[in-house]
């Protein structure tokens, strides 16, 4: 399917020239966010300590938030301002980060099991296809063994705002071009891909949507054996 992961960067420009945080315009969404990661490091499934990379890290509110948790930090983003967003914060903020361009799907720059923890910062329902299979193949790759992988993702039905761009039969979002956005699958068809990859799933939640303006997400702890 056609795919413009590249179009992240022209998003990124226009809420760091708005003045905005990051991806998240809504300082609401942000903080919810931040609130999936806490609820997820109470749970005892994710290490308290340790190397994590956040796969999709935008402008490293996420990553920047574990390293005060005492976490080694690294994010992958394939917006060049959006890292340099996330540099610039980790320099105002004296944290040690390796915020770095590049394509989360091959993730050519990272060694073979070099992370205790994977993070999906909300980026594998932005990957579409075959490139889901390499996205995840490449995330076991450089989680250690028995380091963990953590997935936050939309699932389920399209809320109401977005109905109309949704291909069931895809189960992806459309521009009018047929440039798929995002997708999002049945919360066990997504379960099932982890366990594809060469995860063993330790836990999966679905967490409802807030509003109809939002969308369901499932939330999948697994752990490389």
């Amino acid at each position: 399917m056609k795919t413009n992961y590249a179009g992240h960067e022209g998003v990124y420009r226009k809420h760091k020239a708005s003045g905005k945080d990051g991806w998240d315009a809504d300082p609401v969404s942000a903080r919810e966010t931040l609130d999936t990661i806490d609820k997820a490091l109470k749970s005892g499934y994710l290490p308290k300590q340790g190397k994590v990379i956040e796969l999709g890290c935008g402008a490293g509110n996420v990553a920047l938030w574990l390293a005060d948790k005492g976490y080694e930090i690294s994010g992958v983003e394939i917006s060049p301002t959006a890292v340099e967003w996330a540099r610039e914060k980790a320099k105002a903020k004296n944290i040690k980060a390796d915020f770095r361009v590049g394509n989360v799907v091959d993730l050519k720059d990272y060694k073979d099991n070099s992370f205790d923890f994977v993070l999906d910062g909300h980026c594998l329902h932005c990957i579409i296809g075959d490139d889901r299979k390499q996205f995840l193949k490449n995330a076991l790759r450089i989680t250690k063994s028995k380091g963990t992988f953590f997935v936050d993702t939309m699932c389920g039905e399209p809320c109401e705002s977005i109905k109309k761009n949704f291909d069931a039969k895809t189960r992806c979002l459309l521009l009018p071009d047929g440039t798929a956005q995002r997708y999002i699958g049945l919360a066990e068809d997504i379960v099932k891909e982890v366990k594809e990859a060469g995860f063993k799933v330790l836990h999966h939640e679905v967490s409802p949507s807030k509003s109809k303006d939002d969308n369901d997400t499932v939330l999948v702890y697994a752990v490389k054996e």
